[in-house]
């Protein structure tokens, strides 16, 4: 049997094992091995009786095991990988793991990735660490925003026709783009739909061949990103009822329902959990104010990225509060003019809190010189209209404002007092 044909079999233990070339954990006879020291004073290798299995793992070629295992993770859920295998035939192959995983560094780490050995094999294909080292077991993070390139390193004893083969994909969301480059040929491959690339290497040729020709770019597909399709809310007999429909949020996304009793000036969190690829979510409220309930949904997604759903309001009991607040805003919902009207009865005492202080004072319902400041603001707080008033009533068309719930706020000019507050849909 000529040895120097069977590929190196590579094995890292961390977070369940990782194995390159059909590999196990597992020794069968026959089977050679390197051991990486961790000391270089009086370096030991010890097997103890116990470490013997009667597990057959070798197939009909003794020197080569058959079975192949996949890295876990804790919780016994697959980590996702890929393997990549370089091959001259069915029998000259060499195979490489590439891991993902969130705490792991782009750099070489002992016990978290596996240096390349070599061997004397015909053929040798590893990828190159982010400082430089050649590994068959890479671990490192997936990408976010910026794409993640990973250097291949491709050599070959004769010259040829070779195969870059991707032999398996496990874990790896559909959001993420695998694509070969050959810097050589000025060519790319699209791994997911393509799993094999062939190519010359011609040892007379060195850009033919070694760590800079072949690279394996991972990057984000904008189109499948995470998508709100819709958010809602409706009254039922157990509280609200909080929906809402995603497309492309697979298990990476977060989700946290949020609502604002205090017409979108804050808002509470009232719970989150994480997304599991379903596409329809809901959440009870069972405890709803008995004003208005202004919800919307906080999203975060594998980036780290936070976006607000458009907002939903549900009014419970004495929600609309106007007439407390000393102003009336109707038609409400409106889709272009909106009226607004100081009830004056109401505002002749306000008091407002300054410098620690409450300070009181009377306004005199005639008073041809009193003014009002008038603001719309989104739930964002942004100011969208503002306006000053001399009068009891004020309109305004809100037409080109977009759909959703707005704040509508009164200031008395003379003493900078909040005269009312109010919120109105539109539609």
């Amino acid at each position: 049997m000529n040895l120097t044909r069977q590929p190196v079999i590579t094995i890292l233990t961390r977070l369940g094992g990782a194995y390159t070339n059909h590999g196990t954990r597992t020794i069968v006879s026959g089977e050679g091995f390197f051991v990486q020291t961790t000391s270089n004073s009086s370096p030991q290798l010890i097997f103890n009786e116990s470490a013997k299995t009667v597990t057959q793992n070798a197939g009909l070629n003794l020197f080569m095991t058959t079975s192949s295992s996949m890295a876990s993770l804790d919780n016994g859920t697959v980590a996702p990988h890929l393997r990549l295998q370089l091959a001259k035939d069915s029998i000259n192959t060499d195979d490489i793991y590439i891991g993902f995983d969130a705490a792991a560094s782009s750099k070489y780490v002992l016990n978290e990735d596996a240096p390349n050995k070599s061997g004397n094999g015909g053929i040798h294909l590893s990828s190159i660490s982010s400082d430089n080292v050649a590994l068959a077991i890479n671990k490192l993070p997936l990408p976010k925003q910026i794409q993640l390139t990973i250097r291949l390193k491709v050599n070959a004893r004769a010259d040829g026709v070779y195969e870059l083969n991707m032999t398996g994909i496990v874990g790896i969301p559909p959001l993420f783009e695998i694509w070969l480059m050959d810097a050589y040929q000025h060519d790319s491959l699209d791994m997911r739909q393509n799993k094999t690339y062939a190519f010359n290497i011609a040892l007379a040729d060195t850009n033919s061949f070694g760590p800079d020709r072949f690279s394996l770019v991972i990057r984000q597909d904008p189109v499948l990103g995470m998508h709100l399709l819709s958010f809602t809310a409706a009254k039922s007999s157990d509280g609200a009822e909080v929906a809402w429909t995603i497309e492309n949020e697979q298990n990476y996304t977060n989700f946290t329902v949020e609502r604002s009793t205090d017409n979108g000036a804050t808002f509470d969190v009232l719970g989150g959990f994480a997304s599991s690829a379903l596409g329809t979510y809901s959440f009870l409220d069972k405890t709803p104010a008995a004003t208005a309930n202004i919800y919307r949904l906080k999203l975060e997604d594998l980036n780290g990225c936070i976006t607000y759903s458009a907002i939903v309001t549900l009014i419970y009991g004495s929600g609309d509060s106007t007439i407390a607040n000393n102003i009336s805003v109707y038609p409400n919902p409106v889709s272009h003019v909106i009226n607004l009207a100081i009830n004056q009865n109401n505002v002749s005492k306000l008091s407002t809190q300054t410098a620690g202080a409450t300070a009181s004072f009377a306004k005199t319902p005639a008073n041809p010189a009193q003014s009002y400041s008038i603001k719309i603001i989104n739930v964002t707080g942004s100011v969208v209209t503002k306006a000053t008033s001399t009068q009891n009533t004020w309109q305004t068309n809100v037409g080109n404002l977009a759909p959703g719930t707005y704040i509508i706020q009164v200031i008395n000019n003379s003493n900078n007092t909040i005269v009312g507050k109010s919120t109105f849909v539109k539609m």
